[in-house]
């Protein structure tokens, strides 16, 4: 079955293998820049159980991108980021995020089956964009083009793929790329269920309760859904364990009241940690999980594949639009590759804390006042993309803030994904307006206005001016808007 139509089914500029939330968001991204794009998934209805649960502010940024901003946001509810408490609830750690988004917070819940909703009828405001529900059982790829197939019907070509199809990649493993073990297995039993009276305890952090033991996670999700993880299983098999009364059991041991419980969804899945050798193959591209795949204990599973495709997508729009050589492309992997690893190992450090006798050290820790302190307001660093295509300048490779600039506009709509170059805090110079317009820059001023406090502060000893890039990472920043431009000229001659 098939959602949209176009004149011509079979010829696409891109195939997305995969309608996951990654691969609708990239329906979506390069719908929007008018290609002809193919999304194919074996299931045609979303599932009705929550998977993903947490996004940060970056990647409601890269919904905003699609302009989908406002039927998001109100599907979202703020959060405080992670809290690591003892079995009595006591808070031994707390981490934040600090920077500057323009919503009401850095962190957010969310029900998965309602984003993959708002993205899916996201895409048929593109009538260059058209959903079918196969099962790929084959491709072909030469130089020019990927035919994909379904059992012997040949579905469509295309000039790329873009393999959004899951950890265990159908098109990742008949291409033979390996992966990369970080290490870090574990079985998480999942139980989602919806509260039918307010009786549960509220909070509004993501709690992982830390036992050497019988360590688990909870959450207040949106509206009454209420979500565990329990990372033991007591030695029952997976079969004994998914089972709705052992699940009530299992909850009732870790102080659960179940009455007033509607169980909605129990699962036992492995937790992986695996980065893909090779991101690219030609023609075929992998992106979310068909790339890498991270313990669930940092919220950044989801979040990682958006980030791949935000910073996929710009680039394979200036290789079809002709602007820039495929070599562009390249960068894709070198500079996503270290950014999620180390995402992944972050997930592994407080997966090793939390399951281990390592929170110990932590409860310790927490009993000094000055150490405590800083255990309780912990800022989690921002950390820069990897080497790729960058400028010079201290701020290079971290992602630029974005300030609400009234009730309803934000900067980033401003910028509109597009080259830009941002001055912050001077005034507009014709000379240099000249010059952007010439090497095909947006130039943007942020000087006097009561929003640009934030942008100020952020942009403090790094620079008065920023070359942004579409996905909105920081390519140059200096203080010589002319000498900004004429690099930026000369690095994108040389594409």
């Amino acid at each position: 079955m098939q959602e949209n139509k176009i004149d011509n089914h079979k010829a696409y500029d891109i195939i997305v293998c995969g309608l996951g939330p990654v691969g609708l968001l990239t329906c979506n991204t390069l719908g929007s820049r008018g290609y002809r794009v193919l999304g194919v998934d074996r299931f045609e209805k979303a599932f009705s159980f929550p998977r993903a649960i947490h996004m940060d502010e970056e990647i409601v940024r890269i919904v905003q991108s699609v302009g989908l901003l406002d039927e998001l946001l109100p599907k979202l509810k703020p959060a405080n980021g992670l809290e690591l408490v003892d079995e009595k609830f006591n808070v031994l750690f707390r981490a934040k995020s600090v920077f500057p988004g323009g919503f009401s917070s850095d962190h957010f819940l969310f029900l998965q089956p309602e984003l993959e909703t708002i993205l899916r009828n996201g895409c048929k405001r593109f009538p260059n964009v058209n959903l079918i529900y196969e099962d790929i059982t084959d491709f072909e790829q030469s130089n020019e083009e990927i035919t994909v197939f379904s059992n012997t019907e040949r579905l469509a070509d295309a000039k790329y793929m873009i393999a959004c199809d899951g950890a265990n990649s159908f098109t990742r493993n008949k291409l033979g790329i390996g992966l990369e073990n970080l290490r870090f297995d574990k079985d998480i039993l999942k139980i989602d269920a919806l509260e039918l009276d307010s009786t549960l305890d509220q909070y509004n952090t993501v709690q992982k309760i830390c036992s050497h033991r019988k360590p688990w996670v909870r959450m207040n999700g949106v509206g009454n859904h209420k979500r565990w993880e329990l990372n033991y299983t007591n030695g029952l098999s997976k079969e004994e364990i998914q089972k709705p009364e052992k699940i009530k059991q299992l909850l009732n041991e870790i102080g659960v009241e179940t009455n007033n419980l509607q169980i909605q969804h129990g699962v036992l899945y492995s937790v992986k940690s695996v980065v893909a050798n090779e991101w690219q193959r030609g023609n075929i591209i992998l992106a979310g999980d068909a790339a890498h795949t991270t313990p669930p204990y940092t919220g950044q599973g989801m979040a990682a594949g958006f980030r791949d495709v935000i910073n996929l997508t710009w680039k394979l729009d200036a290789v079809l639009q002709k602007q820039w050589s495929d070599i562009i492309l390249k960068n894709y992997q070198t500079e996503r590759h270290p950014h999620v690893k180390f995402h992944i190992r972050l997930a592994i450090l407080v997966g090793w804390i939390f399951t281990t006798r390592l929170w110990m050290v932590l409860k310790v820790l927490s009993k000094i006042p000055l150490i405590n302190g800083w255990l309780l307001n912990f800022h989690l660093p921002k950390n820069p993309l990897g080497k790729g295509f960058w400028g010079t300048g201290k701020a290079k490779r971290y992602l630029f803030p974005q300030v609400k600039i009234n009730q309803n506009s934000y900067s980033d709509i401003l910028l509109a994904n597009e080259w830009t170059l941002v001055a912050i805090g001077k005034s507009r110079e014709p000379h240099i307006a000249g010059l952007c317009e010439k090497i095909k820059l947006k130039y943007i001023v942020f000087d006097n206005e009561p929003y640009t406090e934030e942008l100020r502060k952020w942009a403090e000893r790094k620079a008065y001016y920023f070359i942004v890039r579409p996905d909105l990472y920081v390519f140059s920043s200096g203080d010589n808007a002319e000498k900004l431009c004429r690099e930026f000229q000369l690095k994108t001659k040389n594409i």
